[in-house]
């Protein structure tokens, strides 16, 4: 059935669906991730996953030897899926070098660069500057994106003539936003690192990416939240409202439901689209089953459209504006819904956050 034709009662079992499925694929995900590992193909190999046949499929940008798949196979064949058998890795492509598939009837469960040059250039430079460190990613990365803005300039600058394109100009902005882009990733590095070493960011310029974070074990327990007892380990920073759970999910869900209906009520969609319902929903009832929770902080909506591969800035306006949505109290979400602004804050960030 076409997206067009699907009912909103077929797109509201899409979160139920997600959380079906989220435990098999991470367990999937880290399965491939060690067996690719082993056979030096990590970055350049993707995994697909059938749920109703439960058939692996395996991309990578070149052949790999049977040895190789052998090794690959009896791994993914280990793993103890939820609900399922061992997988089988019966379909493998190793030759187109993509990651096409079929969306209908597979899950992208990972996917890296497709490249070798790109891993192999990162690893060896960061490893020449000491690194892997914040220090050494923003240097590197500016080197990298500035080299490749100058470059993507210089073309431009060359294929148009001088009356729309000014010599010299764009190659220096692009190269230079490159260079800022690598200085930008450093720092927030740094901060990330000093705080997990209970440190500042410029001591985390210099700490390893590798290095173990400095738990804190405090008393305070996930029942005074209203979760599931036992204790926390948690950053000082963690008192945080961000950090808080503080994101009813089956309520947040119920009312974004609520809005889809208002829309339908007159006959075309003024409010909620259900497509965009299913994909927030389902997001938001992933994040809370791979939390076990049905309460999550901001910060882990956050974090949850950031590893989606949406960018930081992008990720930050959109978690937060889900999480004000999600902390609202039912009586003020109606408000909104009434007003017709709820649908209307759904129209700008869905879109944004899968790319669209």
């Amino acid at each position: 059935m076409s997206v067009s034709r699907l009912h909103s009662t077929d797109w509201r079992g899409v979160p139920g669906r997600v959380v079906d499925l989220l435990p098999p694929a991470l367990v999937l995900m880290v399965a491939h991730e060690q067996a690719a590992e082993k056979i030096g193909a990590l970055a350049t190999s993707a995994i697909t996953w059938a749920p109703e046949t439960h058939i692996v499929t395996l991309h990578t940008n070149a052949p790999i030897t049977k040895e190789a798949y052998d090794i690959y196979s009896a791994a993914m064949q280990s793993a103890s899926v939820p609900g399922y058998a061992p997988p089988a890795v019966a379909e493998f492509n190793g030759a187109s070098g993509s990651t096409t598939y079929n969306n209908s009837q597979e899950i992208l469960v990972k996917c890296g660069t497709m490249s070798n040059w790109l891993p192999n250039t990162w690893n060896t430079a960061n490893k020449m500057l000491g690194g892997p460190t914040p220090l050494s990613n923003g240097i590197v990365t500016g080197l990298m994106a500035g080299g490749l803005g100058y470059g993507a300039g210089a073309l431009v600058e060359n294929l148009f003539p001088e009356r729309y394109v000014a010599r010299g100009k764009l190659r220096r902005t692009l190269g230079m936003a490159g260079a800022l882009s690598g200085v930008g990733l450093g720092l927030s590095n740094a901060y990330v690192n000093g705080r997990a070493r209970h440190t500042d960011m410029l001591r985390g310029l210099f700490t390893p990416n590798t290095a173990e974070p400095i738990p804190y074990y405090t008393s305070v327990k996930k029942s005074d939240f209203g979760i599931s007892s036992g204790l926390v380990d948690e950053h000082p920073e963690m008192r945080h409202p961000f950090y808080t759970p503080s994101v009813n999910v089956p309520q947040f869900n119920n009312a974004m439901w609520s809005d889809v209906g208002r829309g339908a009520a007159y006959g075309f969609q003024t409010h909620t689209p259900p497509q965009y319902a299913a994909a927030v929903t389902g997001m938001m009832s992933g994040l809370s089953a791979q939390h076990q929770s049905p309460i999550i902080s901001p910060m882990t909506v956050i974090r949850g459209i950031a590893s989606a591969g949406v960018g930081l800035a992008t990720a930050n306006i959109a978690g937060r504006a889900l999480s004000a949505l999600g902390g609202l109290t039912p009586a003020g979400q109606n408000k909104l819904q009434d007003m017709g602004l709820w649908g209307g804050m759904m129209h700008a960030i869905v879109p944004a956050m899968f790319g669209r």
